[in-house]
């Protein structure tokens, strides 16, 4: 079972015809408003495994995953390896200094004999799941330190020095993030004074960065080698074929982005960060940054002030949203409209469909700000 699109995308590309793949939020809906059902908890005990983002986008998952009898969770954001950036943040350069290890020490594990992987670390990642956050706090298995002596080349950088960059993890301040209802102003861009929830603190939109997928589609393939050894092999090769076509696909949105790359623009809500650091585009603002929150008429004159100053090209709706809004804030104006979305929600399942979703949504950014 997935949370949502992109993580189904991944787990379609890893499991292929090996998985059945249900996904608890539709389409149509967003993760950051969504309620359990209980026919939806009645799915959730009855899976083998269950892929989700992490507790500060899909809050409803934390309490249910946390009362089933036994750990069968993969927590996107807890994994070794998974770049965090902070909101506000645009400092890019450390994190493709460390993408690019990454890539090369990943690159190393891939070629790695993956039979000989399972029989010396089979139980990775399975112990007690409460043991495992006392512990560890945020990565999973066995001692961290001991495994990179072992395995220096496993799944890139060196997590201590990652996380000594980067500072936040899963287990950021859960009450300051989801503090939204006692703030009605944020600051996340310091100049801007929009409505909704202060986002300071860890984004969770992590699948908009290729190399985080790279780190999820590895740690699935891990999972259903473990469940369905039988097919531990066509596993394997899924990944792999998933690799090269995320290298393709991410070659391709570098070309189609690098022409606009500092064209000025606004979005709906501070979504797309990891996307945006890593492909070095030009984001002057968000409407809001609480996506179930509408800004109010002193907000919009603040905003539409921004555009003007910035001299903005275009400002990006949602699917999952309305865009009157965005039609009030560009009325009369020659700024352009389109819609971004960051879900992918009218691509179907396949192997290929995250590398898909990353090239429409280059596609989505570069159409508007040609």
């Amino acid at each position: 079972m997935t949370s949502i699109k992109p993580v189904s995308m991944v787990v379609s590309a890893i499991g292929g015809d090996q998985v059945e793949v249900e996904q608890l939020v539709n389409n149509q809906a967003s993760p950051h408003d969504f309620a359990m059902r209980p026919s939806d908890l009645r799915k959730l005990d009855q899976a083998d495994l269950v892929v989700w983002v992490g507790e500060s986008l899909e809050t409803f998952l934390e309490k249910p995953l946390a009362n089933l009898s036994g750990k069968k969770d993969i927590e996107w954001m807890a994994l070794s390896g998974t770049y965090l950036r902070e909101f506000g943040d645009t400092k890019e350069e450390h994190h493709h200094d460390e993408h690019d290890e990454h890539d090369e020490e990943h690159g190393e594990h891939q070629g790695h004999d993956h039979d000989e992987h399972h029989e010396e670390h089979g139980e990775h990642q399975g112990h007690d799941h409460d043991e495992h956050h006392e512990e560890h706090g945020e990565h999973k298995g066995h001692d961290h330190d001991e495994h990179h002596e072992e395995h220096g080349e496993h799944k890139g950088h060196d997590h201590d020095e990652h996380h000594e960059e980067h500072g936040e993890h899963k287990d950021h301040d859960h009450d300051e993030h989801q503090g939204h209802e006692e703030h009605d102003e944020h600051q996340g861009h310091d100049e801007h004074g929009h409505e909704g929830h202060d986002h300071s603190g860890t984004d969770p939109h992590v699948w908009l960065d290729p190399v985080n997928a790279k780190v999820l589609a590895y740690e699935v393939m891990e999972q259903l080698s473990k469940l369905d050894p039988e097919h531990k092999q066509t596993f394997s090769d899924n990944y792999h074929t998933f690799i090269r076509m995320l290298d393709a696909a991410d070659h391709n949105v570098q070309a189609a982005l690098e022409p606009v790359k500092d064209v000025p623009y606004f979005v709906f809500h501070e979504a797309y960060g990891y996307f945006e650091n890593h492909y070095k585009l030009n984001n002057k603002g968000a409407i809001t940054l609480s996506p179930e929150r509408k800004p109010g008429a002193k907000t919009v004159a603040n905003i539409r002030t921004e555009i003007e100053e910035n001299k903005v090209a275009c400002v990006f709706s949602e699917p999952q949203f309305s865009p009157a809004i965005v039609k009030t804030l560009v009325g009369g104006t020659s700024v352009k409209t389109a819609v971004l979305d960051p879900l992918g929600v009218s691509l179907e399942l396949s192997n290929d469909s995250y590398p898909a979703f990353l090239e429409a949504l280059a596609g989505q950014y570069a159409t508007c700000l040609k």
